[in-house]
């Protein structure tokens, strides 16, 4: 006849060996969500800023493009005092989606980083692509009216007011995307006040992939439109 030390062993191993069943049994019924997936920008001179003299308007189209150094800060868009001069100028994103199924709506993700005056609302558009930015700001300024004229013959999917410290979202329609989307597959977006004629010291400065980078925050992104 067994003890009842014996017994009490033999009782408290087959509690275990059932806890521990259900606990695997509860492991594998456990599923992980799904992780959103992102198309990020993917290098420095995939976004920037293109800027135009204000003085020179609207006679010539006259300015800079930068996709590099000196936006570690974030990509101003705007009017601002540059030196001597009044400038404007704009946002400029492309992504990579050549790897994306263009079977659904896509979001375009940015945040606002700081807000400076009162410079109103933004339009964005969906646009040509541009190419990749140089990433160093030429000394001299030249004829930047082919990417600065991207606007008139883009697409545009949203206006609003976006808010210091927030991301906001705008809905990209497949068919803008199949119609605007490259054959090596890039989609390109340009961001511009709604009204530029404003005095200056009235700009957003946005987040770009060098902000990105140096502050370890999320770059700018697509991802697919919900239901």
């Amino acid at each position: 006849m067994k003890s009842k030390q014996g017994k009490y062993f033999v009782g408290t191993i087959l509690i275990l060996v059932f806890a521990g069943v259900l606990l695997l049994s509860g492991c594998e019924e456990v599923q992980k969500e799904p992780t959103e997936k992102r198309i990020e920008i993917k290098a420095g001179n995939d976004d920037g800023g293109v800027v135009v003299l204000n003085s020179l308007l609207p006679n010539l189209t006259a300015g800079f493009l930068n996709g590099g150094v000196g936006t570690e800060e974030g990509t101003i868009l705007g009017v601002i005092t540059a030196g001597e001069n009044d400038v404007t100028s704009r946002a400029l994103y492309r992504f990579d989606i050549s790897e994306w199924n263009n079977t659904a709506d896509m979001v375009f993700h940015l945040k606002c980083l700081y807000r400076h005056g009162n410079p109103g609302m933004i339009d964005i558009y969906v646009v040509d692509d541009f190419g990749p930015l140089p990433s160093v700001q030429e000394a001299d300024p030249s004829d930047v009216s082919d990417i600065w004229n991207l606007s008139e013959s883009g697409e545009k999917v949203g206006s609003i007011s976006p808010s210091a410290g927030e991301w906001f979202e705008i809905t990209i329609s497949k068919s803008i995307i199949e119609v605007k989307k490259t054959s090596e597959g890039y989609l390109a977006f340009m961001i511009k006040l709604s009204d530029e004629n404003i005095q200056t010291g009235n700009f957003y400065t946005f987040l770009n992939y060098e902000y990105a980078v140096s502050h370890n925050e999320h770059k700018p992104y697509l991802t697919k439109a919900t239901l």
